[in-house]
């Protein structure tokens, strides 16, 4: 299982190909945000609640909390002592906006990953099939998000070499949950995955709607382009689910996912 979960890190790292360039115009930057905005909405509303309604009733309140904790996140986080006046009226420095949209999004986006992490164990757990289906359900999220994720560091104002760690870290929040799972977890209830699920879609969800969607509506010339981006990341994402693609992280519908039986057959190692 090595090679496959170092193939996904990779994978996951797509967005540290913008850093092999010295600079990179907004507007391609923003095109690149606008397609994980989309790819973010359908894998919240699609794949993460479907999935996680399956195993609790629950998740939906879990959902919704996940909305709100990144939203109180964020309020505590937004700088509001940047704002730039200019007669009767301010705004905010927009790189400042981006600090704290990084954060809140990297935050939302590893939770989640994580948890795929531990979905892709808990499917091996069950057959070797199964696992990989979800290692490729994960992998194909993974580019477009990961290109979002760079877009937005790119437009802030951290350090190049923090934003690159950050990105280096969110690469490899999917095998860190696949090792908790395989070291830690040998018996999880489904609905505590269920709305451990449910709420970093929430999270995502809160992303994609309230940060990076009014970078869509703040464009002028690239606008249309941006909506075009946007709309490709959500019927890309729900094609995927729509298609059978990838498969469902809830492995099934018994009362325990057991990974403890076959930990053995399954080393990483």
């Amino acid at each position: 299982m090595f090679l496959p979960l170092l193939i996904l890190t990779l994978i996951s790292a797509t967005g540290l190909l913008l850093y092999t360039k010295k600079s990179i115009p907004s507007k391609y930057l923003n095109l690149l945000i606008g397609l994980g905005a989309g790819s973010m909405l359908s894998v919240a509303l699609v794949h993460i609640l479907p999935e996680s309604l399956e195993q609790t009733e629950m998740a939906v309140y879990a959902f919704i909390a996940g909305f709100l904790a990144i939203y109180i996140i964020e309020e505590l986080l937004t700088p509001h002592h940047h704002d730039h006046a200019h007669g009767d009226h301010s705004h905010e420095d927009p790189h400042e906006h981006y600090d704290h949209v990084a954060v809140v999004s990297f935050i939302a986006i590893f939770a989640h990953t994580l948890l795929d992490g531990l979905g892709i164990r808990a499917g091996m757990g069950l057959s070797e099939t199964a696992g990989y289906a979800i290692l490729f359900g994960v992998a194909i999220h993974q580019i477009p998000v990961s290109l979002s994720l760079a877009a937005i560091f790119r437009e802030s104002k951290f350090e190049k070499r923090k934003q690159i760690l950050f990105l280096i870290g969110f690469a490899l929040a999917a095998p860190i949950g696949y090792l908790i799972a395989d070291l830690f977890l040998h018996d999880v209830d489904t609905m505590i995955a269920g709305l451990a699920g449910a709420f970093a879609g929430g999270s995502l969800l809160y992303v994609a709607t309230a940060d990076l969607l009014p970078v869509i509506h703040s464009q002028g010339k690239w606008k249309f382009g941006t909506i075009i981006a946007f709309l490709i990341g959500v019927i890309g994402m729900s094609s995927i689910g729509l298609l059978g693609l990838e498969h469902q992280h809830n492995p099934s519908e018994e009362q325990h996912i057991e990974w403890g039986e076959l930990h053995d057959e399954h080393d990483i190692h």
